[in-house]
């Protein structure tokens, strides 16, 4: 309960505001900067209850406002948050309300990834596969990489297969890693969005490892679940991609695949992977292919994905075998 001779400046000031209503302090919030909206929701956060003899003394120029038993109705945290959602985009508003709510102004997942991949590894490679899986997927996924290759070989298939199952990460689980690992890490706050994990997150982390981890983590992973891992590979290089390989790679591809089976495919394909492929075909064989595309009628968008994964299977098969690149690798130049 906020009495008068508790409150500072500041703390006058959150009554104030909250006595204003949002939209006013919403407008007033515009002009002010970052420093000084952290510090006055931080004195916001601390306010559940307020008097009317405080608000009075606070405000003693709207005394007939707040005559009688009159108290704010809401809690100084509610009203914060929605006032700087209405006060900013809800990028910057996020931002804000996680700085405030933390108390130490970080992002937890954000003061891991300061850590080298060698002590991030020391810090989490005790922990179980799951919460280690939790903690990458919240990464940036060229940390995670590192992480993850660091790693023992033992449980980097677990880690990334427990990852792709990742859906959400419910609060009290954060708060959980949170308070174990609070006591090895200072100053670490567990405010801030929870990035969902996921075939796509397990996919993007791997796409920044070397080909060698690639391959080992995915080989475990599709013994153990061979659906899993093949969900994996089709989030790791879509059909898209295709526009980023050299010439020499898409000739080869062309070699391996039907003319039916590329028209079906680039129904949904961008200008860009079309002019890709147009422009490695004889001039012949590209003007037969657009001729097939005007003309083709409408089709099922299941037969078009069918018809890339199978044009993304050749690919890989053709990059097994060492006759094609697939670009996109992170760490790995072309020579």
């Amino acid at each position: 309960m906020a009495e008068i001779d508790e409150l500072t400046g500041t703390g006058k000031a959150a009554v104030l505001f909250m006595v204003m209503g949002e939209e006013f302090t919403a407008k007033v919030f515009r002009h002010m900067d970052e420093d000084e909206i952290r510090v006055l929701g931080e004195h916001m956060n601390r306010i559940k209850k307020v008097e009317p003899r405080t608000v009075s003394s606070v405000l003693e120029e709207f005394m007939q406002a707040f005559r009688g038993n009159t108290i704010l109705g809401t809690t100084g945290d509610r009203f914060f948050r929605k006032t700087v959602s209405k006060a900013f985009d809800h990028k910057k508003a996020s931002a804000l309300l996680g700085e405030v709510g933390s108390g130490s102004g970080k992002n937890y997942f954000e003061e891991l990834e300061r850590l080298s991949p060698e002590l991030l590894v020391n810090f989490i490679g005790g922990e179980h596969p799951q919460t280690i899986a939790l903690i990458l997927s919240n990464l940036d996924n060229t940390v995670a990489a590192e992480a993850i290759k660091l790693l023992p070989e033992a449980i980097q298939d677990e880690v990334i297969m427990r990852i792709a199952r990742l859906d959400s990460v419910p609060d009290e689980i954060v708060s959980e890693i949170h308070e174990t690992l609070a006591a090895q890490v200072s100053e670490i706050g567990t405010s801030g969005p929870k990035r969902m994990g996921g075939v796509e997150v397990a996919a993007e982390i791997l796409n920044q490892v070397d080909r060698k981890t690639e391959q080992n983590i995915l080989e475990r992973i599709e013994e153990a679940e061979e659906e899993l891992a093949e969900q994996i590979r089709q989030s790791m290089f879509i059909f898209e991609d295709l526009a980023n390989l050299d010439d020499r790679s898409i000739r080869a591809l062309l070699k391996e695949i039907s003319n039916d089976e590329l028209t079906l495919a680039l129904k949904t394909a961008s200008e860009a992977l079309k002019e890709k492929i147009l422009g490695n075909l004889s001039q012949r064989a590209a003007e037969m292919l657009k001729e097939d595309m005007e003309v083709m009628g409408p089709v099922k968008i299941t037969e078009v994905e069918t018809a890339q994964q199978s044009i993304i299977k050749t690919a890989r098969r053709l990059e097994e075998e060492g006759k094609i690149v697939l670009a996109g690798k992170g760490g790995e130049e072309l020579v």
